[in-house]
């Protein structure tokens, strides 16, 4: 018996490469009425994927290429004054950032705001600040009493903003930190009606726990 060095390890057995099904002339008329059809979503690409055993991006990829389904457009690179109008409403819900970008002649995607606010860090500038309660009312999909009936009950912590308002102009305005937010709602999730919720900004809101 030949002596086996004490470090030796046995080669491994090479992968071999996963072979996907063909798409055969009945998967390409499935994969065209998914497409040309209301069924079409990414829901339902999600699930016919899985039912033909196939990954998403080979259908959704198949379907580009026979025109069925438009590829998606890089977009343009961001200019400094739609930075600037990103960074500062950037406690706000992103439809907020999408309707002042809007109006200021810009388009863009809220999927590509959410992700551009996430990636220039700008949610960690207003940790401190946090939102007023029209804000975290529009988020949640709800009418400001349902805010500031909550602060006036004790529930939710709010300060007030140092604005120098009279009370004929309402006082000033609440002021609701990131932590405090997530905290009522935690607390209170039976009251919250998820399906109203803003998912990109809750999403950021549970993540960020600074």
């Amino acid at each position: 018996m030949k002596n086996i060095p004490w470090d030796y390890e046995p080669p491994r057995p090479a992968k071999k490469p996963r072979r996907w099904p063909v798409i055969t002339p009945e998967l390409h008329d499935a994969i065209k009425h998914l497409y040309q059809t209301k069924s079409g979503s990414s829901g339902a690409v999600q699930l016919f994927a899985q039912k033909k055993g196939l990954p998403r991006w080979k259908i959704t990829r198949y379907a580009q290429e026979q025109g069925w389904s438009a590829k998606q457009k890089k977009e343009p690179n961001w200019s400094e004054k739609e930075l600037h109008i990103l960074r500062t409403s950037a406690h706000h819900c992103p439809e907020v950032a999408l309707r002042k970008l809007k109006a200021a002649g810009y388009s863009r995607s809220l999927v590509g705001i959410v992700l551009k606010r996430k990636r220039m860090r700008y949610l960690q500038d207003f940790v401190g600040d946090g939102q007023s309660a029209t804000s975290l009312a529009m988020c949640l999909g709800e009418d400001i009493h349902f805010v500031t009936n909550a602060i006036k009950a004790g529930q939710l912590k709010a300060i007030r903003r140092q604005q120098n308002r009279t009370p004929q102009q309402g006082g000033n305005a609440f002021l609701i930190r990131s932590n405090h937010a997530r905290d009522w709602i935690i607390e209170n999730v039976h009251m919250i009606d998820l399906r109203k919720v803003d998912k990109y900004w809750f999403a950021d809101l549970m993540a960020n726990t600074h």
